[in-house]
């Protein structure tokens, strides 16, 4: 052989085995054949079975009824998801409502009433199965990142139990959360296929469920942010082309934060950055699943300089952190980035309450599937054991969590409410305005003529409770279950739950600072009203009138002031001041007439008795 042809030879380079780059992502996306690797009915039979566990799990919620706040606006008071109509379509489509616009959500109890007609029962089985979905979609997104079942169905486990998302599911109107994520998840997907397959199809079906995730709930306008995080950090694509495709995402995402920003009133709070870094802590807490979970913490704030550089600094910090794991850990830096970006909306609107549980259901999906994912890497260094281990740590972790979703799901079962246990948990004045409220509300059932059966054991759990150990209980149960109405010692009860609400309220007053609060003073003058004690009554509500001048959410500063108007015109009538009784109602009227809902609808009627009354007592 000569020279000349050995050294040819010697330049032909053997055929390479593909091997993974240095990076395990890289390693996967580059040999990857299915975007789900698997069986399709493996996959199917494990998504069906989260569905079914989640539901049981939060079986406990199927009775627990409507929540006072928020469900009655959304569900039991809206005329719009009452019938499947062109015009309730349209009307739901094309307006806001309740300062929102979340049309998605509101079809889904459209489809409900539909299906189940008007009773709690069927929402919140429906709230269980929407959750469900979402568990089962996080397997499904667990699986397209990791390429690995196994990390698959613990990010799922985890998901399902984490006990940051019971006020989510077994709050009817939160469902906004559920029906987001429930769209927003399979967009990943598409758009993952999309990225596999070059196909415009999976692209375009991408943009389709991102505009339905977002039309259910703002909270997801920021995820097209991961999508470009994965191309980036994954798939190593150029940022200039991976921001061109992202541009339909941001623009559905823009039309829907705009409809739902003209909608919501003006808190009067600015972007504090100490607000912002404390919040943002607090979610990580809450992710961590070993917090205590409330329905509202008191919002952090300061006036310290230093602590706002601080803070600054921290929130810089945290943003640029991710970068350090694009190398050897780009699936770190994507979820990472998920959790934070899937903040924003809510901390940038700067909402009363900064931190809730529900904020934090969609960032989970992500938590869930980082734990997961960590806790095989760090154990895979084991060997063989490895997957005894790690199933171990799951499940200890899962018990746990199982654990501490039930007991907080026992406290929104309370016959007092879930407000209760939540005095002992926070501070913030509008729990104990709440749990007063709640008393008002059961103690006006009490002697109402008819008495439904329902209302009857409502009063009957909360008597269990109140007068556990009190001698009358047998008595107020057999009061409460015959036909006699108002008995003596249901007035006795009656009285001990007003003086329960009488003491959550003071307690509301005494914390409250600025807060603009019209309900607290209002149910305060009900107390004062079911006592009998006019002239206190009055004054209260008169002040609630003042209180909800201040309030910038429309819808209850008018409500309020209605029936705050209603029962000043009440009392006057029960001390025979007819002209003061109408000089309320007919404010009450120009209220509900300017605000165009109907709160009180015989208040017409009522007016114009009166304004006969007067004439004729003039005529005499």
């Amino acid at each position: 052989m000569s020279a000349k042809k050995a050294k040819k030879n010697k330049q032909v380079k053997p055929p390479q085995k593909t091997s993974a780059p240095s990076s395990s992502e890289g390693k996967s996306r580059s040999k990857r054949k299915s975007l789900l690797p698997g069986s399709w009915k493996w996959n199917l039979a494990i998504f069906l079975l989260l569905i079914i566990a989640t539901v049981v799990l939060y079986s406990p919620d199927l009775h627990l009824g409507f929540f006072e706040v928020d469900d009655p606006d959304y569900v039991t008071k809206n005329p719009w998801i009452k019938n499947i109509t062109s015009e309730n379509i349209s009307h739901i489509l094309g307006n806001p409502y309740f300062a929102n616009y979340s049309p998605v959500h509101l079809f889904s109890y459209m489809f409900d009433y539909a299906i189940a007609g008007d009773g709690a029962y069927g929402f919140h089985l429906s709230s269980n199965i929407w959750a469900g979905v979402v568990a089962g979609f996080v397997f499904l997104t667990a699986l397209a990142f990791s390429q690995n079942r196994i990390i698959a169905i613990a990010a799922a486990i985890l998901f399902v139990v984490h006990p940051v998302h019971v006020e989510a599911v077994a709050w009817i109107s939160s469902r906004k959360d559920l029906v987001a994520t429930a769209f927003a998840l399979p967009s990943l997907l598409a758009y993952l296929k999309y990225r596999n397959e070059k196909s415009k199809t999976w692209y375009i079906i991408s943009i389709l469920l991102f505009l339905i995730a977002v039309a259910g709930k703002l909270s997801v306008a920021t995820f097209p942010a991961v999508f470009l995080a994965w191309d980036y950090f994954v798939e190593k694509r150029p940022l200039a082309r991976s921001i061109i495709d992202k541009i339909p995402f941001v623009a559905a995402a823009v039309i829907i934060a705009w409809a739902a920003a003209s909608a919501q009133p003006s808190m009067g709070h600015r972007p504090d950055p100490y607000v912002l870094s404390a919040a943002l802590a607090q979610n990580f807490w809450l992710l961590s699943g070993f917090a205590p979970y409330v329905l509202y913490r008191v919002p952090p704030e300061t006036t310290n300089i230093a602590l706002e550089i601080v803070a600054v600094i921290f929130l810089i910090a945290v943003f640029i952190a991710p970068l350090f794991f694009r190398k050897k850990l780009s699936m770190a830096a994507v979820l990472i980035y998920w959790i934070i970006f899937a903040f924003i909306p809510a901390q940038v609107l700067s909402f009363t309450h900064p931190v809730t549980d529900r904020y934090v259901f969609f960032p989970s999906v992500a938590g869930a599937i980082a734990i997961a994912w960590l806790l095989f890497l760090v154990t895979k260094k084991i060997g063989k054991y490895q997957l005894a281990i790690f199933s171990s740590i799951i499940i200890l972790i899962s018990i746990f969590w199982s654990l501490n979703s039930l007991n907080y799901l026992s406290e929104w079962k309370d016959p007092r409410s879930v407000w209760y246990a939540a005095m002992d948990k926070s501070a913030d004045p509008t729990i104990s305005q709440n749990l007063g409220s709640y008393y008002v509300g059961m103690a006006r059932k009490i002697g109402v003529q008819p008495q439904t059966e329902e209302s009857k054991q409502e009063l009957q759990r909360l008597a269990s409770t109140v007068w556990a150990n009190d001698q009358r209980l047998p008595k107020l149960n057999s009061e409460l279950s015959t036909a006699q109405q108002n008995g003596p010692v249901q007035k006795e009860f009656k009285d001990k739950i007003l003086s329960l609400g009488w003491e959550a309220l003071e307690k509301a007053v005494k914390t409250k600072g600025d807060r603009v609060m019209p309900a607290l003073f209002y149910n305060r003058g009900l107390i004062l009203l079911e006592q009998n004690n006019l002239p206190d009554a009055k004054k209260e509500f008169i002040v609630t009138v003042s209180e909800a001048s201040k309030e910038n959410f429309a819808a209850v500063r008018y409500e309020v002031s209605v029936y705050s108007y209603y029962s000043l015109g009440s009392i006057g009538l029960k001390q025979n001041d007819y002209p003061e009784a109408l000089k309320w109602f007919r404010l009450a009227k120009a209220q509900q007439d300017q605000a165009g809902v109907v709160w009180m609808p015989t208040i017409a009627k009522t007016i114009k008795q009166l304004e006969d009354a007067i004439a004729s007592q003039q005529v005499h």
